[in-house]
């Protein structure tokens, strides 16, 4: 009898980080970012050598069978195109950075990379994307005893020890802290145009109840009953034994939009008047001009603004939908969605 997973939730905590602390956060996320990219690249090499093996072209065109699925698996094994194989193509490429990535950290960058490629080899992804400089924006582990660790409101992670803030009042994170800490994951995110570290840990259970700290009674208690739901792309209808609604999904995004469309035309405009030489009289982009583009302060602190403001909208689009979830819990107990194709 196979084993159930046990269920997971994430808890968010911000570090209290020391600039030369940043400096060596800022400089393992780019290791990370390149051994990333290391593997994503083997991935498709191989992939390539594959797709010319004739015995592969002639097993994937056969019928669907058990046979076909272990002549696959050997020949996928054969060329290295597996998670485990990448696991061993990052060990020695790690050794050099090892005290900056430890082997559980090198191991889930590995998998992270063939996840990516397994959508474009074997699910419905059309490409795959490498991260640019900066895009690398969070560094896991595999367990809570070696690398990434969460020990005493401390982080540890090879000769690093930051400062976990948990607030005294915080009654939510103290009660979520008394489950088993699976792994943790630290993040990076530029808010304001500063950059801020995070360290996420991933509990086993379920996560606790919120109070109403006034009168003690639970925030967002479970209704009772059947609950329809048929969700849009931009509206949501929900239907109870108490309540029928039709709102807007995610509405405090709506007047953000507008800034965002002006700062996208003020970004055309500077882009064009910084690089005549790159486009056509028409105002369509020149393809044969290789030359680089340049990006004027102007150029770039509207580009940041933008960021800022996408950052916003991600926030409030994601707060608008837990609010939503948390008033629908409260309606019933068995939930109807209506399928939808998007």
């Amino acid at each position: 009898m196979a084993k159930s997973k046990t269920k997971s939730y994430v808890l968010t905590l911000k570090l209290k980080t020391e600039i030369w602390q940043e400096h060596i956060l800022e400089k393992r996320f780019e290791i990370a970012r390149k051994l990333y990219n290391a593997c994503l690249r083997e991935c498709l090499k191989r992939y390539k050598k594959l797709q010319h093996d004739k015995e592969y072209q002639q097993v994937i065109q056969q019928s669907a069978s058990k046979e076909k699925n272990e002549r696959l698996n050997e020949l996928y094994r054969f060329y290295g195109v597996t998670e485990y194989a990448m696991h061993d193509f990052i060990k020695p490429m790690r050794y050099p950075f090892k005290k900056h990535i430890d082997s559980h950290a090198a191991q889930k960058i590995a998998t992270r990379a063939w996840l990516a490629f397994e959508k474009l080899a074997f699910g419905n992804s059309n490409q795959v994307h490498f991260k640019k400089q900066n895009e690398m924006d969070s560094v896991e582990g595999k367990s809570n005893k070696t690398g990434i660790r969460f020990i005493d409101n401390q982080l540890l992670w090879n000769g690093l020890s930051i400062p976990v803030i948990i607030r005294e009042n915080d009654i939510y994170a103290h009660i979520a802290l008394k489950d088993r800490i699976k792994y943790c994951r630290i993040l990076r995110k530029r808010i304001r145009g500063k950059i801020k570290y995070y360290l996420q840990l991933i509990l086993e259970g379920i996560p606790p109840k919120k109070f109403n700290k006034q009168t003690g009674e639970i925030r967002h208690p479970l209704g009772r009953g059947d609950v329809g739901i048929d969700i849009g792309t931009q509206t949501i209808a929900v239907c109870s034994q108490t309540d029928v609604k039709l709102l807007v999904l995610a509405p405090s995004v709506e007047d953000i939009e507008k800034q965002k469309r002006v700062l996208l035309r003020k970004l055309d405009r500077q882009r064009r008047a910084n690089n005549p030489h790159k486009y056509n009289k028409d105002g369509t982009i020149k393809k044969d001009n290789k030359e680089k583009w340049i990006w004027s302060k102007n150029y770039i602190k509207t580009r940041n603004e933008l960021a800022e403001l996408q950052r916003k909208m991600a926030d409030k689009r994601k707060q608008d939908h837990h609010q939503l979830a948390n008033w629908i819990i409260t309606l019933g107990d068995c939930f109807k969605v209506e399928k939808m194709n998007f």
